[in-house]
């Protein structure tokens, strides 16, 4: 019907004028519906850019509110297309950027299991000094040391810092045990936290069971901080093991594995 297509009724309509002969026949447009396309218009973003999730989901919260009015008061109200279009075009994609954010969490959590079991693999071939370089900033890298074992035996405040370092636990007690578990053994325990601090950098937070060998009761569980910082001129990027510490006891209740709530 042509009301159905304009913003006006037709004249001639038997409601398009009240009994005192003013005309009523306009309806406007409604605000829901116009915020609701236009926000949908900018939803491919958050294909790209997670944090502008929220881009879609503000688009379909209008685009509901719009079409819920237009249905309740059309004589008021038109836009009824415009509110289903918005709709439709940020919930394709609101869900392609939430599959996104999610295979892309999953991504990072698995390469910081990865990269964990590199540092535990320089650990248990002596490789201390690989493994402390880990543990450092890119600006506090010397790229002109070639033999890095050489450059901890000549640089004294490098090798006390490693020292401090690796005599804290529980780096002390992987250290004690380093014939008793092996990396690929690693159990990652929880993804505890992920989270964009900067621009191009990332905090991570993960909890592990590293099994000891020779015993059915006895695993060194810790906790992982890593900050990731991507280099997108050369499309790389770097993990630095920032922070290291024990987990209490309490870690084997809820833990799914057969090391769970053991020693250490």
């Amino acid at each position: 019907m042509a009301e159905d297509r304009s913003p006006y009724k037709s004249f001639n309509s038997a409601d398009s004028h009240d009994h005192w002969g003013e005309e009523t026949g306009y309806r406007r447009l409604h605000w829901g519906a116009v915020t609701s396309l236009v926000l949908a218009l900018f939803s491919p973003l958050a294909i790209y850019i997670s944090g502008l999730i929220a881009i879609p989901v503000a688009s379909l919260l209008f685009g509901l509110l719009g079409h819920s009015e237009i249905k309740r008061k059309p004589e008021i109200y038109t836009g009824a297309r415009i509110a289903m279009t918005g709709l439709f075009v940020a919930l394709v994609f609101g869900i392609w950027g939430s599959l996104n954010q999610i295979n892309d969490t999953s991504y990072l959590y698995d390469q910081a299991a990865v990269q964990t079991k590199h540092w535990l693999s320089y650990l248990k071939e002596g490789k201390l000094a690989h493994a402390h370089q880990v543990m450092l900033s890119v600006q506090g890298r010397n790229h002109e040391v070639r033999d890095i074992e050489e450059f901890y035996q000549n640089d004294r405040g490098m090798l006390e810092e490693q020292n401090a370092r690796f005599s804290r636990q529980p780096m002390k007690m992987m250290l004690e045990h380093i014939d008793r578990w092996n990396p690929d053994s690693l159990v990652v325990l929880n993804n505890v936290l992920l989270r964009s601090t900067k621009k191009n950098e990332i905090q991570l937070v993960q909890e592990y069971v590293l099994p000891l060998d020779d015993s059915d009761d006895e695993a060194i569980a810790f906790r992982i901080q890593y900050w990731r910082q991507f280099f997108p001129e050369g499309r790389t990027s770097h993990w630095q093991l920032e922070g290291i510490g024990l987990l209490d006891g309490s870690y084997g209740a809820t833990a799914d594995n057969a090391h769970a709530g053991h020693g250490h």
